[in-house]
């Protein structure tokens, strides 16, 4: 019999398409995998060929409880990283309810870090299942810790600075667990042992876990989980099967290479300013740019377009990166890996959560520059990316990184190992 893999996940396109990736690794090798998340999604991931199962709530439903906008939500959560997590847990019964019926005959779950309702509804049918983190500060190691974010006093990995941080990350889960009392409860009222972890901290349940992210921006340390795997980048954006509109075909080949400039599906809900000052620092180094702004946002941006910069709702970054000078974005996991793979400098203008992560950890590597949103003006957007476009230095890093991210296949990895387990 075919076996069932239920993958459970929740957020914006960043949290989606990585786990489309896993879904069709895993339909290649013979599985039958089924994709859980909100309705939103359905329409990409049954044209990918993935089975879809819907859990509540929509996102009408969420912002109709919250009443609030999407760009009211998107504002609040890039405000304040604690927000999403206690939206998630306002809804906890009713994704628990959903997911029941669609675990029960699984022979295994692949959950995001925040899907908890999930995690749950995997141990309360006892099918295994496997912690999938996206991003580096999700697996905090002493060794290598995070970049600002919720860590911002962690201190270089001396034996000193180890002891610290480990004392720290002590504290950070002291200060958390407040935060998730619903999820805590909603535990305790479904019958479920408690277990010490911090909900969406810590997942000492779960059977393995795997990074989805590159090795080159986070190895394995000694502190991380015993069964967990950095399985490398995935890269699906839907670029390998859509061309690019004829307009934009033409604004990228015509000339030298423009600007990029994007904040993702989730920031550009409330990142217009940024994507100003970046056409107003282009413009006045005299480059030409183009903008994805998101398909909420393209109709606002309009009025910006000219002959020196093209707007676009939604373009796929695999192929529309690569023939950048310089790619701007914000730090998001799923992009930062796009650019990676692009080989091209980036400038980081990181938002929230583990954005400044991401961004610190691809400085380190030498192709990028990080403008916190917090700095953020035109004019030192202008200074950084003449930087970037003038030393040849991040332009060697940017092609040399981009070598080794291309041989990566997170999504094929992870359904390797879970052949290994299931076999």
């Amino acid at each position: 019999m075919t076996k069932k893999i239920v993958l459970s996940t929740l957020g914006s396109h960043g949290d989606i398409h990585p786990f489309i990736a896993l879904g069709k690794a895993l339909k290649m090798r013979g599985y039958a995998p089924v994709l859980a998340t909100t309705d939103l999604y359905r329409d990409v991931a049954e044209r990918e060929g993935l089975a879809f199962s819907a859990v509540r709530p929509s996102q009408h439903e969420v912002l109709q409880g919250l009443g609030l906008t999407i760009e009211e939500l998107a504002r609040k959560t890039l405000a304040d990283d604690t927000y999403l997590i206690r939206v998630i847990q306002t809804s906890l019964a009713a994704s628990y309810a959903d997911l029941l019926s669609i675990v029960e005959d699984a022979d295994l779950v692949l959950t995001h870090r925040i899907a908890y309702a999930a995690k749950c509804a995997a141990e309360k049918c006892s099918v295994p299942h496997v912690d999938i983190a996206l991003s580096p500060m999700l697996f905090f190691s002493a060794h290598d810790p995070p970049f600002g974010g919720p860590a911002p006093f962690a201190r270089k990995p001396s034996r000193v600075g180890r002891a610290w941080n480990r004392s720290l990350y002590s504290l950070i889960k002291t200060l958390a667990r407040p935060y998730c009392r619903e999820a805590l409860r909603f535990r305790a009222e479904i019958g479920l042992p408690a277990n010490g972890d911090v909900p969406f901290l810590q997942d000492s349940v779960a059977c393995a876990g795997f990074g989805l992210f590159s090795p080159m921006l986070a190895a394995a340390q000694p502190d991380f989980p015993s069964a967990a795997a950095i399985v490398g980048s995935t890269f699906h954006d839907g670029g390998e099967t859509a061309p690019l509109d004829i307009e934009l075909e033409d604004f990228l080949s015509a000339g030298e290479p423009p600007l990029v400039m994007t904040l993702g599906s989730f920031a550009a809900l409330d990142g217009a300013e940024i994507l100003r000052g970046g056409v107003e620092a282009a413009r006045r180094l005299h480059r030409r740019v183009v903008v994805i702004a998101g398909r909420d946002d393209a109709k606002n941006f309009a009025h910006q377009a000219g002959p020196d910069v093209l707007v676009r709702g939604y373009a796929p970054h695999s192929t529309v990166f690569s023939r950048a000078a310089v790619v701007m974005h914000h730090g998001g996991v799923g992009t930062a890996a796009q650019a990676l793979r692009s080989g091209r400098p980036q400038l980081i203008i990181p938002f929230f959560a583990d954005q400044p992560d991401n961004a610190g950890r691809i400085a380190r590597l030498g192709c990028a520059r990080v403008l916190p949103r917090r700095n953020f003006t035109a004019r030192r957007a202008e200074a950084h990316l003449q930087a970037l476009l003038e030393r040849s230095d991040y332009a060697e890093n940017a092609q040399r990184i981009a070598g080794g991210i291309a041989m990566e296949d997170g999504a094929a990895e992870a359904a390797r190992l879970v052949a290994e387990w299931t076999r």
